[in-house]
């Protein structure tokens, strides 16, 4: 990934890293489980970092109609969670999404089920209970937590042939610290793909809200969503723009009086696909924090190779 300042108040790094290097295995245990074992070394402080991502087993078979999973995981819940970071459609993150779960998105140790409903339509049930030691990306144990970390999932999909097929997703994500912070989120999911004028389209959406109570204060209400409608101009070429958007929906004055904020920007990117082990991604960062009327703009070019071995 590579970052390169347009203004003086960017915060783009002026470089090219390697921001991610991932070994996976992955395969059936025997006739009932299956297993994942993901390793990623990370840039942090200068420094590369080698660490556990995923170490899970997993079954279809125990029950039916039902998926289990045990070990350390990303979290079922929402949509960017459930993808690894070198498959999401942008280079970099959402606001809302960094700010809630991290740059790289939220995983932890526990166990996690879902159920598919039988019934005439798709409906799919996820629920887990995790750890909730740490919140985020970590490099200590944490603290044991008063509620662990425990989400849900409800999940339906809607197919109206090749001019639309959808995917819809309701969520919450709950935790109390050994602090006795708690934090609620709530977040609905959606993904569209479809055919226009003999041109494929996808739009991907989420939007979150959450509710974060320290143990000694007021609560703090924030809300944050993204849009990425993307084309295939072709069969190896696509363009997308990412509009994002987040405010402190609580944030006041010493006197009580609302402050008046956002955080959003808008990413064209164009993505070319050489074959489905390597792409290259090119966008334009156009970034703006406002806070009682005062703006930073934030305007940066960014580069992306993702390939496969």
């Amino acid at each position: 990934v590579g970052e390169v300042r347009v203004n003086k108040d960017s915060k783009a790094t002026d470089s090219l890293n390697i921001r991610e290097s991932e070994l996976t295995l992955y395969g059936p245990i025997d006739h009932i489980f299956d297993g994942i074992l993901s390793m990623a070394a990370h840039k942090e402080d200068g420094v590369q970092s080698f660490e556990l991502h995923e170490g899970a087993i997993s079954s279809s078979k125990l029950i039916s109609r039902t998926n289990i999973r045990a070990g350390q995981f990303f979290l079922g819940m929402g949509r960017l969670n459930r993808v690894h970071r070198h498959d999401w459609p942008f280079i970099k993150a959402p606001k809302v999404f960094a700010k809630y779960f991290g740059s790289e998105g939220l995983l932890d140790s526990g166990i996690e089920i879902s159920y598919l409903a039988p019934l005439d339509y798709y409906l799919d049930i996820t629920s887990g209970v995790t750890n909730g030691w740490t919140f985020g990306h970590a490099h200590n144990e944490g603290e044991k937590p008063q509620t662990p970390t425990h989400y849900g999932r409800i999940g339906t999909f809607f197919d109206e042939g090749d001019a639309m097929a959808l995917a819809l997703g309701v969520n919450f994500l709950g935790r109390v610290d050994a602090g006795g912070e708690k934090r609620d989120h709530w977040g609905l999911d959606a993904v569209a793909k479809g055919d226009i004028l003999g041109y494929e389209y996808m739009i991907q959406t989420e939007t979150w809200i959450r509710h974060l109570k320290p143990a000694n204060g007021e609560t703090e209400e924030t809300v944050g969503t993204y849009v990425f409608p993307q084309f295939n101009i072709s069969n190896t070429t696509k363009v997308g723009v990412l509009f994002d958007y987040y405010t402190i929906l609580s944030h006041k004055d010493l006197s009580g009086q609302k402050i008046s904020n956002s955080e959003y920007s808008i990413v064209p990117t164009l993505t070319y696909l050489s074959s489905e082990f390597a792409s290259f991604k090119l966008a334009y960062n156009y970034s703006v924090d406002s806070e009682a009327g005062d703006n930073s703009q934030d305007h940066s070019i960014q580069l992306q190779t993702v390939f496969i071995l």
